[in-house]
């Protein structure tokens, strides 16, 4: 399934174009809810991964890639568990600061069952413009 911004997330990506709003990182996430990413989300929407060893990523600003042809991409980021977890069906991305959601993506190959110390998630933040 491909990245989706519900309508908050949308919001907040153009009033940051026209300088309205001051931009904030965004927080990486992973979900544990069976949940398919929809417009009307928000950030409770989700039932957050918790326990452990799992924690949110927060992808600063200046280590975005540049953007090129409708594209911008962050370093690889890894989850690694140090125990059972169960299924965890995606990620979603929130702002820092706020806490609002901007977008959400189930893995279209999941979800992934965490079951063992060590077990890891590997996800390459990537947001294309269409």
């Amino acid at each position: 399934m491909a990245i989706v911004f519900p309508d908050a997330g949308e919001n907040i990506v153009l009033e940051a174009l026209v300088n309205k709003t001051a931009p904030q990182n965004l927080v990486l996430r992973l979900y544990t809810s069976n949940t398919t990413p929809g417009e009307s989300d928000t950030a409770g929407t989700y039932t957050e991964a918790s326990g452990n060893g799992y924690s949110a990523i927060t992808l600063t600003g200046a280590s975005w890639g540049s953007a090129s042809g409708g594209s911008i991409s962050y370093a690889q980021q890894t989850f690694t568990f140090s125990g059972a977890l169960g299924n965890v069906y995606g990620y979603y991305l929130t702002q820092a600061s706020s806490g609002t959601l901007v977008a959400a993506e189930r893995f279209t190959d999941g979800p992934y069952n965490i079951a063992n110390n060590g077990d890891q998630i590997k996800i390459t933040p990537t947001i294309t413009a269409s």
